[in-house]
């Protein structure tokens, strides 16, 4: 029995041989009815809610409605310090923009912020089509308001993507000064910040390789864009050995002015330009010269500046009219009293200003004339004299006289300022040191 029995599991494992299971029948199942309707599982999530009336979301971007904000690289950019009592109208208004006042201030977000605006802070506007864009109402230097224009209107709100940054820039002059402060990553507006700033110091008729330029100025970035190159805030410019620094103050007078940094004595800035006209070619200079129309080797007494005609002349220094009219050889000559012995003389004028007369006081940069070639004269140019106690002097070597700007707490002030400033530069100088030593090594 035992044999059998593993024999028909043997062939039960082969599959020879069929194997049934035996299974016992259940009792019968009565259907269920269910008398409740059927409900489909869309149907049955409705009946089991609630309407709640919730607002509806709107999706935004940069705080706004989804509607893009508009790109920083159209149109222009405009940046106003904003001074007492100044309103948003009175700051727009020279701009002559098709956007009035009112529409922009049809939001009462942007009414509450832009209806009152407060004295120091900045207002940079971006104007295409003679329409505002954006306007940023910056009231520090990561704070602002944002007005953009969409297709509803104006809207606004705080927001953090605005930023101001000083950035600071290195190099060693080995080409022409605009070429090197482009590849260093200069902004042209701030070169042509520099010339200005250092004209008295520097000859840039005579820059010559080696010469070293430090600056740091400020930017005003938004969207993670650079939407507005400010002003030069400090720079050192090394000329023939010599360096020069200039710093950025406000003083007393409410105008930026660029002073150097020697913080141990009264700030003074010089009282004279070096030349009365923008621009210009020099054609002839101080000293002995074969003079052009005498055929004569003679003294010239001054420097002559070539230019277009009617180029505006300007008054080099603070004085008084001493001379307004025609003056023989001179042609057209206007002759300011600077006081201590300091006496000016311009001449060859076209003409000079209509309400110049003797007596009449004027400001350092005033017109008081135009480029013309009256008199004894070759072609349109300007003869620019400075005379101290009725000497001749070379206009483009006499030590200009300096004149004190600062009260005794604007001198506080301004010292802390130097300090900071000072380090920041002295670092850049070391920037431009490696520069050009690394220039050296590799030929450059």
């Amino acid at each position: 029995m035992t044999r059998l029995l593993f024999a028909v599991g043997v062939f039960a494992l082969t599959g020879n041989i069929p194997i049934y299971s035996i299974t016992h029948p259940s009792p019968a199942i009565e259907p269920l009815v269910i008398n409740t309707p059927f409900v489909s599982p869309e149907n049955r999530a409705y009946e089991n809610s609630v309407a709640l009336n919730l607002p509806v979301a709107v999706e935004t971007y940069a705080g706004y409605e989804a509607e893009p904000l508009p790109s920083t690289k159209i149109g222009k950019w405009y940046l106003h310090t904003i001074a007492d009592g100044e309103t948003l109208d009175s700051i727009l208004q020279p701009l002559s923009l098709t956007t009035n006042t009112q529409e922009l201030l049809k939001h009462p977000d942007v009414k509450k912020e832009l209806a009152t605006l407060k004295a120091g802070k900045k207002l940079l506007v971006q104007v295409n089509n003679q329409r505002v864009e954006q306007l940023i109402y910056a009231t520090g230097r990561h704070k602002a308001f944002i007005t953009v224009r969409q297709s509803s209107g104006y809207s606004g709100k705080w927001d953090e993507s605005f930023e101001e940054q000083s950035k600071q820039v290195a190099f060693v002059i080995r080409n022409p000064l605009h070429e090197d402060a482009a590849k260093a990553g200069l902004p042209s507006s701030i070169t042509r910040q520099l010339v200005k700033i250092f004209k008295n110091d520097v000859n840039f008729r005579r820059i010559r390789v080696g010469d070293q330029v430090g600056v740091i100025f400020e930017g005003y970035y938004y969207q993670s864009e650079r939407i507005y190159t400010g002003t030069v805030l400090a720079a050192e410019f090394i000329h023939r050995g010599e360096a020069y620094q200039r710093v950025r103050f406000l003083a007393d007078s409410k105008k930026p002015l660029y002073l150097k940094l020697d913080a141990n004595l009264e700030m003074k800035k010089v009282a004279f330009n070096r030349l009365p006209l923008n621009g210009g070619r020099l054609s002839s200079g101080f000293g002995m010269r074969d003079h052009p129309v005498l055929r004569k080797r003679r003294q010239h007494s001054g420097v002559d500046i070539a230019a277009p005609r009617n180029t505006p002349i300007y008054a080099t220094g603070d004085g008084k009219v001493r001379f307004a009219g025609y003056k023989g050889s001179y042609g057209n000559t206007v002759e300011i009293s600077h006081g201590d012995g300091i006496r000016t003389r311009y001449s060859h004028m076209s003409k000079h200003k209509k309400d110049l007369s003797i007596g009449a006081t004027v400001k350092k940069g005033d017109i008081i004339g135009y480029v013309g070639s009256t008199g004894r004269s070759t072609g349109n140019h300007v003869h620019y004299e400075f005379l101290k106690n009725g000497k001749p002097q070379n206009p483009q070597q006499v030590k200009l006289p300096m004149k004190g700007v600062l009260s005794a707490g604007k001198m506080k002030e301004f010292k802390w300022l130097v300090k900071r400033m000072s380090n920041r530069l002295l670092k850049l100088r070391d920037n431009a040191a490696i520069d050009r030593d690394v220039g050296r090594q590799f030929g450059g």
